[in-house]
C-alpha cells in the first residue's frame, strides 16, 4: 500500500496568529490502467509535469500498466 505524505510549515506571528503554507501545489492525480482499473492520489508537487512523474512512479510501485494519467490542480 502506498501512502502519500504532505509537508506543511506553520509560522507564528507576534499576535499568535497561525498561518499554514504549503511549499508546493496540491494535485489530484487519477492513474487509469489498461484493464479498466484506476487509482486516485493527492500529490504535492511544483508543477503538472512533476505530479505526473510522481504518479508514474506510484503506478510502477502498484504494478499498473498505465493507459493515461489525469492531473488536476487542487491548491
Amino acid at each position: 500500500m502506498v501512502h502519500t505524505t504532505f509537508n506543511s510549515e506553520y509560522h507564528f506571528g507576534k499576535r499568535s496568529s497561525r498561518q499554514v503554507e504549503l511549499s508546493s501545489n496540491l494535485y489530484q492525480v487519477v492513474i487509469n490502467g489498461e484493464d479498466g482499473e484506476y487509482i486516485e492520489y493527492e500529490i504535492e508537487a511544483d508543477s503538472h509535469s512533476e505530479a505526473s512523474a510522481k504518479a508514474e512512479a506510484l503506478a510502477a510501485d502498484s504494478f499498473i500498466d498505465i493507459s493515461y494519467i489525469e492531473v488536476y490542480l487542487i491548491h
